[in-house]
């Protein structure tokens, strides 16, 4: 993303970095790329691999290749053990989401949630879709060159907000149409085939690729085991067990919608609309929330509470009006490493009130302290936040010319590429057409609304269409009668739809709309506020038995479920800082 989300991206990065392996342990370069599936040991307890696809599914006639890298987090027991529950695949979001560093931090957290000890255990298994992380070839639209990527952000950044003016909104949307030439420019080859069809085809062979390896590994040690991917002796091909988050979601909707029979169990969380990527109806609302709840907790909870507030709106409008002032009166801060003065302005701030938006019932305490103390006049715990959005130039004029840019980055540019390429043309739309979409999502949330337009702005002047184009329907035909014995043609068992009751990115009701199109789909809510469900690991019983008994058994609730949520976001206890989730979501942020 650009300007405003330059710091919300790097926020919710950070705690993937803090799992990647220190230089010379382990290399994805090390590992020959095969057509068949082979792993190496990694990361201490994981096993990777990295898998040879074709790089354009719909010609049979090609030899070019995509390397696909896989990881996976092995079973608590042997694939000959009568528990063994076959493969869990996982997408973490995004789009331009690396699986690798979401497994490396979730992946033990995924094993507690979905194994029921003694009883089912599966093995977890992610990968950097084409284009992203640690595949290749990987999209990057500043080859060799990271000191001009971080430059144009700051210049980007030092723009404001895309709603700020007349003289924002125009830098904004040239500098859009600019990278995309950029972009189209240094990645051409391989930009027409990293949008979600691809992925989802790909997904087909690794659920292939998996089933050949368990079978030929039962062959190799005489093993009556039958299995292939799940634990349904009785299906009639591979099929794949997979739980998606945020745009994740939109992936295994493409994967149900154009390979209905290769559906074995499907968990959907924190739900996109496919056919609207937009959000942020209910940003707003968890703000009022916030509010409200500050106002109930007492200022001995809750600091940004006075003496003298008879109203909820008394906080919310003193809170709004110090931040609204920072435009005409920025707070003025050094970058960590001392390199770069920043100015901090209303856009900064409202950035990172919307990142604590994703793990609200965690983060509305620390949030509330943080901004009660710059009301007062300390900002230092609210700047040492913001700076974490600001990038570090030291040395990276020695770097310069490094070919590995930092992995969010190019995350970002494969963001870019997969939004653009799974959305229709909006090359051609003037800045009028621009203007109107920026307003309506201003209106939509004034809090996410310069989010959600920069999200669609990237695609202004993007040139380069998808060889592969699927713009639905998004459904399955109905599932087979008995998720133990699947039907050739149909999902084993429904989908299983989750959400949070208040999402600030992925509104419950996007989860009841995609539920609705696919027969005998179950719905879970739990009662709590924050981005996704299950991508933070702090889930109920209630849900963590659904979701469990779901992988194992192929049955959803006949009716919605609704589960009370572990945590109250004023129970008192300080987390010492805003916590930011490893899952990468829709927006990017």
């Amino acid at each position: 993303m650009i300007g405003i989300n330059t710091i919300l991206f790097s926020l919710t990065i950070s705690a993937s970095i803090a799992v990647a392996a220190p230089d010379g342990i382990f290399g994805w370069s090390t590992i020959t790329p095969s057509a068949n599936l082979t792993y190496l040991p990694c990361f201490e307890k994981f096993q990777c691999a990295r898998l040879l696809l074709p790089l354009d599914w719909l010609n049979e006639n090609t030899t070019d290749t995509v390397s696909i890298a896989i990881i996976k987090l092995p079973a608590a027991v042997h694939q000959d053990d009568p528990t063994f529950g076959g493969a869990i695949l996982t997408n973490p979001g995004g789009p331009g989401g690396s699986g690798i560093d979401y497994l490396l931090g979730r992946g033990s957290m995924l094993q507690s949630l979905i194994d029921i000890p003694g009883q089912k255990h599966y093995e977890y298994i992610s990968f950097d879709p084409r284009g992203v992380g640690a595949s290749r070839p990987r999209i990057d639209c500043y080859p060799a060159n990271n000191l001009a990527r971080l430059a144009k952000l700051l210049e980007w950044r030092a723009s404001g907000a895309v709603s700020l003016s007349p003289a924002s909104f125009a830098f904004q949307h040239y500098s859009a149409k600019a990278f995309a030439k950029r972009c189209e420019k240094t990645n051409a080859e391989v930009l027409p085939f990293v949008n979600s069809p691809s992925v989802a085809r790909d997904m087909v062979a690794m659920v292939d690729k998996i089933a050949e390896l368990r079978q030929g590994q039962a062959m190799q040690h005489n093993s009556t085991a039958t299995q292939t991917l799940s634990h349904d002796a009785n299906e009639d091909v591979p099929r794949l067990q997979y739980i998606g988050f945020s745009y994740g979601t939109v992936l295994g909707n493409y994967f149900a919608s154009l390979f209905p029979e290769r559906v074995g169990r499907m968990v959907l969380d924190g739900v996109v609309d496919s056919y609207d990527y937009s959000d942020g109806p209910d940003t707003d609302k968890m703000m009022e929330i916030f509010f409200e709840g500050c106002f109930n907790a007492g200022s001995e909870v809750c600091q940004l509470r006075q003496a003298s507030d008879k109203t909820p709106s008394d906080i919310s409008k003193r809170t709004w009006s110090w931040i609204n002032a920072r435009d005409a009166e920025p707070i003025q801060a050094t970058s960590f490493d001392g390199s770069t003065d920043v100015l901090l302005r209303s856009a900064e701030i409202r950035g990172l009130i919307f990142m604590s938006l994703y793990s609200a019932d965690y983060s509305f305490f620390p949030l509330a302290s943080i901004l009660a103390e710059a009301l007062k006049g300390n900002t230092k715990p609210l700047i040492e936040m913001l700076l974490m959005g600001v990038s570090d130039l030291t040395n990276q004029c020695i770097i310069s010319n490094n070919t590995m840019s930092t992995s969010q980055e190019m995350n970002d540019d494969a963001y870019k590429a997969v939004l653009c390429g799974d959305g229709s043309n909006v090359s051609d739309q003037d800045s009028n057409y621009w203007k109107r979409y920026m307003d309506r999502q201003v209106s939509i949330s004034t809090l996410a609304g310069d989010v959600a337009t920069m999200a669609r702005l990237s695609c202004a002047g993007w040139r380069v269409r998808p060889n592969w184009s699927f713009k639905g329907p998004f459904k399955t035909p109905a599932p087979s009668k008995d998720p133990s014995a699947p039907e050739a043609g149909h999902p084993a068992a429904p989908l299983l739809f989750l959400s949070s009751r208040w999402d600030p990115v992925t509104p419950l009701r996007s989860a009841y709309t995609m539920a609705s199109r696919h027969p005998g789909a179950g719905v879970l809510v739990e009662n709590s506020m924050g981005h996704t469900l299950i991508g933070a690991g702090k889930v109920s019983e209630c849900s963590k038995q659904v979701v469990s008994e779901y992988f194992d058994k192929g049955v959803v609730p006949k009716k919605e479920v609704l589960c009370e949520g572990v945590k109250s976001p004023w129970d008192g206890k300080p987390l010492g800082v805003i916590r930011r989730r490893t899952t990468y979501n829709l927006l990017g942020v």
